[in-house]
């Protein structure tokens, strides 16, 4: 046959919501069914509900039912001897596979990956029909935005009847050193044959130009109908180190011969580094000292809901990348693969996890069952990224160090080692609540009952536990700690975790040798996890459209190796987003970074300047305000109060006597114009890449309008479609689909999507005829 073939398998699907009785039958009429392309999420379309049950969950967008999609398609055979597997990158949730009326399988957890031979049942140069059931009807849910429907993309594959077993090579790196990396190959090969075959599998590791660095070739015989696992080691000479600075990627290609005809290739891209645990000196990646600057998120994209789009969330990575971060901790679910794709190319260490709860909430029904898979199923299947450094199995789980927790503990930290021995494991612990005397119990007995933990993890994983870290660390001198959630600009004092104290949780990390780093909750705002009228968690650095917030550049200027400086104004009067009290310790004060502020007129205005330069001067109106060593202000927050003027304000940011950086803002007339931008303005014409839209108020000098929001309406021209549209605020209740959107702090963002075939589009915005905007977009067919 050839090499393996991978298809997207993601167009003409048909779809309905509701329970169908006989829907998996091959005949069964879907005529009336709805047509469209993967990746679907049925819950983002729907209008918000504040009256549906765990709404604060699912950010009110109902999703309680069971939803069908069905494909019809032909197999053309291109040999005798070929077999048709089907992967699944993600369906939630419970779902049921069925091919031309024969049950295939099922999968409750919605997060993993899974594949299916579809070999048995496929009808060769006839009509297929592929039907999956998926049933988001069992409650408790998650507690964040799940989504529902097959929210990610699905594969047809074709291959030899010998083969390379799924997600089947595992490639390591045992020695490196200048001269030299020693890379070894595992590779499971597969024999459907009912004979013996002979063959030969060569690897051949290639670098980033796609030039042969290495190769071996090995002979092997496979009994009929047999799986057998071979080890090949190759040595790279002066290998290029993979790290966050510098992501070089490197594939493995494994091809199998018979009878001198190639049979499979199997492509791995795998990077080259080294990361050692060191307990006094930290973390140590290529032999040097990494703190990691990191940030968790959720795996939902804003107005695209939980369907994956990997434009959307390049977008997103970009932008904490701008900051400085190198690090991120998925919450709380394996996430798309090329999520970590993106991870590995962009340069971001990623603690990949597993589960949030165990016995509780969504997963409680199908533990006992599917542990084992799912977390089998993760740690295949990312095992050969450069950019996961650490697997956590658990987040804040039920029974916190109590003995049936510690068991359980014990069993996935112990499964996560046997399956790779290269990885550190952690479970991410929350402040101390099982027994509920702990809390507000002598810091002796939490830390006895921390030993407990940090025992059976290789890393200490502490969400929210900063003031406890030198406690710990006195009593277990030989502990690593890693903040696996920290708050984004108070810190917790004493027994108080949420204790309001202005310093950033950084500085523990900074500060010892011990902590390797932290991950701020949340880098992006995210759909779930509140009460209405919000529907969302609004206290990331980034909002749901990708825009950053002030706090962010307190966070670059932290991690940052560029200057920075940046005003935030303290505002007390903006629009209050609406928040459940329990979570304002992740808020930072009301700050906007714009000078447009016309009721403080006449009076005082505070306001931040966030900076990693040695001095800041500040200027209004070309008044100087004096210069401020960022040395003063140890906690990197530089105050200022000063009577507001309009005009502009701008802040120098001085290494000795140069100056490095400068920030300025402008106090914007009346609205006068609206201006399109788009983050890609030329398309492939395939029906699924879309483009973000940026659309803001400005004035006649161009100038940002913050403070006159107005309701917008937008018409697309041309063959293509407008996919979601968001303006950041948790607490609107415009749905996400449709053609109109309020402005936000003077804008909005609209994902528009190409069609299949060449052309034009034309959006145009307008607020009631008052104010105009267009932008075109060109849909280009790919060579």
């Amino acid at each position: 046959m050839g090499s393996r073939v991978i298809m997207p398998f993601r167009t003409d699907w048909k779809f309905i919501e509701g329970n169908y009785t006989g829907a998996e039958k091959t005949d069964y009429n879907d005529e009336h069914w709805r047509n469209l392309h993967l990746p679907h999420d049925w819950s983002i379309e729907k209008s918000f509900d504040p009256d549906m049950p765990y709404g604060g969950n699912q950010a009110y967008l109902p999703r309680w039912s069971v939803g069908w999609y069905r494909k019809h398609f032909n197999v053309k055979p291109s040999s005798p001897k070929q077999r048709v597997y089907i992967q699944f990158d993600g369906v939630h949730s419970n779902s049921e596979v069925w091919l031309n009326g024969h049950f295939v399988g099922k999968r409750p957890y919605g997060y993993v990956s899974f594949q299916y031979d579809l070999t048995p049942y496929i009808r060769w140069d006839e009509e297929n029909v592929i039907a999956v059931k998926v049933d988001n009807t069992l409650l408790p849910p998650d507690r964040w935005y799940s989504g529902a429907g097959i929210y990610r993309n699905v594969w047809l594959i074709y291959t030899d009847y010998l083969h390379i077993t799924e997600w089947g090579t595992t490639i390591t790196t045992p020695a490196i050193s200048p001269d030299e990396a020693k890379v070894s190959a595992r590779i499971q090969v597969s024999n459907h044959h009912e004979h013996a075959v002979e063959c030969t599998i060569m690897t051949e590791i290639l670098d980033s130009q796609g030039k042969v660095k290495g190769k071996i070739e090995k002979r092997l015989t496979l009994a009929g109908l047999a799986s057998e696992e071979m080890e090949q080691e190759i040595r790279v000479l002066q290998p290029e180190l993979w790290s966050p600075d510098h992501p070089v990627l490197y594939e493995a290609q494994t091809t199998i011969y018979c009878d001198h005809t190639e049979v499979d290739r199997y492509r791995t891209p795998f990077g080259i580094r080294e990361v050692i645990l060191d307990s006094q000196m930290g973390l140590l990646l290529n032999g040097s000292s990494l703190k990691l600057k990191g940030v968790c998120i959720h795996h939902d994209l804003g107005c695209l809901g939980a369907a994956y789009h990997d434009t959307a969330m390049k977008r997103r990575l970009e932008k904490l990348k701008e900051m400085g971060c190198n690090s991120i901790r998925f919450a709380h679910n394996p996430m798309a693969p090329e999520l970590l794709d993106l991870c590995d190319q962009m340069g971001f260490l990623v603690v990949d996890e597993a589960f949030d709860k165990w016995k509780s909430l969504s997963y409680e029904h199908v533990f006992d069952e599917w542990w084992a898979k799912d977390l089998e199923a993760l740690l295949v299947r990312d095992r050969n990224h450069p950019s996961v450094f650490m697997w956590s199995v658990g987040n804040e789980v039920e029974n916190q160090g109590q003995p049936s927790m510690l068991h359980m503990l014990e069993q996935l930290v112990a499964f996560c080692h046997e399956k790779d021995p290269t990885r550190p494991v952690t479970c991410a612990l929350e402040p101390h609540n099982t027994p509920i005397s702990l809390r507000d119990g002598p810091i002796e007995a939490k830390v006895e009952h921390t030993k407990l933990l940090a025992q059976r993890v290789d890393v200490l994983g502490l969400n929210y536990q900063e003031q406890w870290y030198e406690h710990y660390r006195a009593a277990m001198p030989d502990t690593l700690i890693l903040g696996t959630e920290t708050f984004p600009y108070y810190r917790g004092q004493g027994n108080r975790v949420k204790g309001y104290l202005p310093l950033n949780p950084w500085f523990d990390v900074a500060n010892h040798d011990y902590v390797i780093g932290q991950f701020v909750w949340s880098g992006i705002d995210y759909l779930g996890e509140t009460s209405y009228p919000s529907k969302g968690w609004s206290s990331g650095l980034i909002d749901t459209c990708g825009f950053r917030k002030p706090v962010s550049y307190l966070h670059q200027s932290l991690w940052s190796d560029q200057p920075v400086v940046h005003i935030a104004v303290f505002h007390d009067h903006m629009k209050s987003e609406y928040n459940p009290t329990w979570t304002m310790h992740w808020k930072s004060p009301a700050m906007e970074d714009h000078w447009t502020f016309p009721e403080y007129v006449g009076k005082l205005i505070r306001l931040v300047t966030f900076t990693n330069c040695e001095r800041v001067e500040l200027i209004v109106n070309e008044e100087s305000y004096g210069e401020r060593k960022l040395s003063d202000y140890p906690n990197h927050l530089i105050l200022w109060e000063l009577p507001y003027t309009p005009g502009k304000i701008r802040a120098i940011g001085r290494n000795g006597s140069q100056q490095v950086c400068e920030h300025e803002l402008i106090t914007a007339g009346l609205p006068h114009a609206l201006k399109l931008e788009a983050d890609q303005t030329i398309l492939p014409a395939d029906g699924h890449e879309i483009s973000h839209v940026e659309v803001t108020v400005i004035d006649q000098q161009g100038i940002v309008v913050p403070n006159q929001d107005v309701d917008l309406s937008f018409e697309l021209h041309g063959d293509g479609r407008i996919l979601g549209i968001d303006n950041g605020d948790l607490t609107s209740d415009e749905p996400y689909q449709g053609k109109g959107r309020r402005t936000h702090r003077g804008r909005c963002l609209v994902i528009v999507q190409s069609r299949d075939g060449a052309g034009e589009l034309l959006l145009q915005a307008s607020a009631g005829g008052a104010l105009q905007g267009e932008i075109r977009l060109k849909m280009e067919e790919e060579d």
